[in-house]
């Protein structure tokens, strides 16, 4: 049986698991999905989060509802892919071996590069729309705002 293992269970991660048990001979391929975290994060809802459209919870979902009961899910982070061995080393210790390796891991904002962005006034005057925990803040933020100087950061993502 030939091994195929899928970094990042987000929405890409997720899709190809789903696209490939459909099309794939499972008595052929086994399909093993990782990722850190057990919930899904709904992005682009999180542009709603602060207006009141959508409360904090209605945008997570435990990644289980997205993932074929024939594909392994594993919750664990990725120490090192060992390219040369086909191996991929988990942080608990763990090695997986693949025939195919899809990395589906996301992307991160990194605020700190831009100067002056994370400082002292981050998630008090400073908020991004990137991040959940960014999201919510800005929710209570304007929960009682009376006006002034608000910035929301809309950065590059890397």
């Amino acid at each position: 049986m030939k091994n195929i293992l899928i970094l990042g269970a987000g929405t890409a991660g997720s899709m190809m698991a789903n696209k490939l048990y459909r099309s794939l001979n499972k008595d052929l391929w086994k399909i093993t999905l990782i990722d850190k975290d057990e919930n899904h994060y709904y992005q682009p809802g999180f542009l709603f989060i602060p207006f009141g459209i959508y409360a904090p919870e209605d945008v997570i979902k435990p990644k289980r509802e997205f993932i074929p009961k024939g594909v392994d899910f594993i919750i664990n982070e990725v120490q090192q892919i060992i390219n040369e061995k086909n191996e991929v080393l988990l942080k608990d210790g763990v090695v997986l071996n693949y025939d195919i390796l899809i990395v589906a891991t996301g992307t991160v904002p990194v605020p700190e590069e831009t100067p002056g962005l994370k400082e002292e006034l981050w998630y008090k005057d400073i908020f991004d729309f990137y991040t959940f925990e960014g999201t919510t803040q800005l929710a209570k933020k304007l929960e009682n705002w009376q006006g002034g100087r608000l910035v929301i950061n809309l950065c590059a993502i890397r």
